[in-house]
């Protein structure tokens, strides 16, 4: 008998699956075989012990201290708070002894377990752990022990890959740090007095304390070697490549290093694979937006373009559209520079325009290896953009990127780049242009009244409901978590594809397409996520301005 059986709703099938997971609780949640209160109360009753929901509590900060980083996330889990001599430690797995044993002796307490759902510990330790101050306070510690380091010689670059060094455990720690804390992208600039670290968190860049000016050559010398660079070069820009693994997950890095006035600049791009979302449906799409993407991707074959800025999602949308057209009935091929996430049944090949192997060259040799589907990562020239519409015109399904403001705006670069006009009529079946905006905290957001003239600015109306960011322990004080896309759709209809070259301009395109039904405004899509409360109308008119 466990808990797993108090559950009456719960058939034989379900149950076996539950016995052989490893976070039972956490499946039986999001399969949603259970309220989170049925499967609490029944969980606490078969354990003998509290239960406690992590995401609507703050441990004590006093409390959490008595055990370090390590050694926490270590036993994967959290001190909430002590009463006496008395400390109530949330763990996932109350009948793991061994956990409470060696929290005991190390605190000299005697430890009452409370359930919690291990991702909820998690987030747990990296809400409390990777504060401001936390931070500041394990850097110093480390860089104490970096400092006491005599000055990297040739010699001893030998020993790098000792995890002991303090110098690797610094450049670990800043990259670990930044990968807990969900950032996409880690910076590390020199200035004349100092070293400055930001994390690109929900597309904005929030500061962290950095190493002293000091040791910031052993710093910049610890991440080329990783990233197999020359250590030697200062004068020229360098790009590398480099993995780590965080919390038993594999993150990919993509390192690119600038030399400046004051030293060299550093940016890491950290590729999550466990973070991408390879469903369409959990992108963000409005229904009726995405009915009429399914409805393009359902064509045999013609090119479909995702279009948007550096860092809005593209490949994500494009690696959930071959997720969901792929299959062993048709072969995949992509072409991409890099290749940042590996998909099943899927051929992907990297290009090397550093040794002639372009997207060009790349195109007109998968072509031969008889394709149904075939992605490239981005049309950047004439030459990727011909032989992409003639590949379709030719019974190929084409996906590609493309840099433009909106979906009617793809059409006239195409032909500007010199595609004939009546290939780009017979090729194309549709343009989805997309945006990320923050999405706000569901645990703290706030109604608000906004101001008539913003509302006004966004086709609303004072009646109508929003929502403002708070700020909680949750989101860290920001009023925002996570980000989702906005859409704009453009589907080529047989009335499209009658326009004459004359007719053929971003606003003749978009108004004859949304006389049809056939065009859906990013503007709309930003409408519907204010009022449902993901996102905020002050989010809101900061994208409208960019446009």
């Amino acid at each position: 008998m466990s808990w797993i059986d108090q559950l009456p709703q719960l058939d034989e099938e379900q149950r076996a699956q539950l016995r052989q997971a490893s976070e039972p609780l956490e499946m039986v949640l999001d399969r949603k075989w259970a309220s989170e209160g049925e499967a609490f109360q029944a969980a606490s009753i078969y354990y003998n012990c509290p239960v406690l929901s992590l995401r609507r509590y703050q441990p004590d900060p006093e409390t959490v201290k008595l055990l370090n980083e390590q050694q926490a996330r270590r036993v994967r889990s959290i001190p909430l708070f002590r009463v006496g001599n008395r400390l109530y430690l949330a763990v996932s797995d109350p009948e793991n002894l061994q956990i409470q044993d060696f929290v005991a002796q190390l605190t000299g307490l005697v430890v009452e377990p409370v359930l919690a759902l291990a991702r909820d510990i998690e987030e747990a330790l990296n809400r409390s752990l990777l504060s401001q101050e936390a931070s500041s306070q394990t850097l110093d510690a480390i860089t104490a022990a970096v400092e006491d380091e005599t000055k990297l010689s040739a010699q001893q670059t030998a020993i790098i890959e000792d995890r002991d060094v303090p110098t690797v455990k610094l450049v670990d720690h800043i990259i670990t740090q930044a990968i807990r804390l969900g950032a996409s992208d880690l910076h590390l600039e020199a200035f004349p007095q100092k070293v400055l670290l930001r994390y690109r968190i929900d597309g904005q860049l929030r500061e962290f304390p950095a190493p002293p000016k000091a040791i910031y050559p052993a710093v910049v010398s610890r991440i080329k070697i990783t990233s197999s660079l020359d250590i030697a070069e200062r004068r020229l820009p360098q790009d590398g490549r480099a993995s780590i693994i965080v919390d038993d997950k594999k993150y990919d890095l993509r390192v690119s290093i600038i030399p400046n006035v004051h030293g060299e600049g550093i940016v890491i791009r950290i590729l999550n694979p466990h973070a991408i979302s390879m469903n369409l449906a959990a992108l963000g799409f409005e229904p009726d937006i995405l009915e009429r993407y399914e409805r393009i991707l359902a064509r045999p074959h013609g090119v479909v373009l995702v279009t948007g800025p550096t860092g809005s999602g593209k490949s994500t949308t494009l690696y959930a559209t071959l997720n969901q057209i792929s299959g062993i009935a048709k072969k995949v091929i992509t072409l991409e520079d890099p290749v940042e996430y590996q998909l099943a049944n899927v051929t992907q090949i990297q290009i090397h325009p550093e040794i002639g192997y372009t997207y060009g060259q790349g195109l007109r040799a998968i072509l031969r290896h008889d394709p149904d589907v075939v992605l490239v990562g981005e049309i950047r020239d004439l030459e990727s953009a011909q032989i992409a519409i003639r590949a379709a015109l030719t019974g190929h399904q084409m996906f590609s990127t493309l840099h433009t403001n909106d979906a009617p705006q793809a059409i006239t670069r195409l032909l500007d780049m010199g595609i004939p006009f009546y290939q780009l009529q017979a090729a194309l079946n549709g343009v989805l242009a997309q945006r990320l905006v923050r999405r706000l905290c569901p645990r703290c957001r706030k109604r608000e009244e906004g101001s008539l003239p913003q509302l006004l600015d966004l086709g609303l109306q004072s009646d109508q409901d929003t929502f403002a960011p708070v700020g909680c322990p949750e989101c860290n004080g920001i009023g925002y978590r996570g980000r989702v896309a906005v859409h704009e759709l453009l589907d080529i209809t047989p009335s499209l594809r009658r326009l004459r070259s004359d007719q053929i301009n971003a606003e003749d395109i978009a108004a004859q397409a949304a006389s049809e039904g056939a065009f859906f405004p990013m503007a709309d899509s930003l409408r519907r996520k204010v009022l449902a409360g993901t996102t905020s109308v002050s989010e809101a008119l900061e994208l409208l301005s960019v446009e």
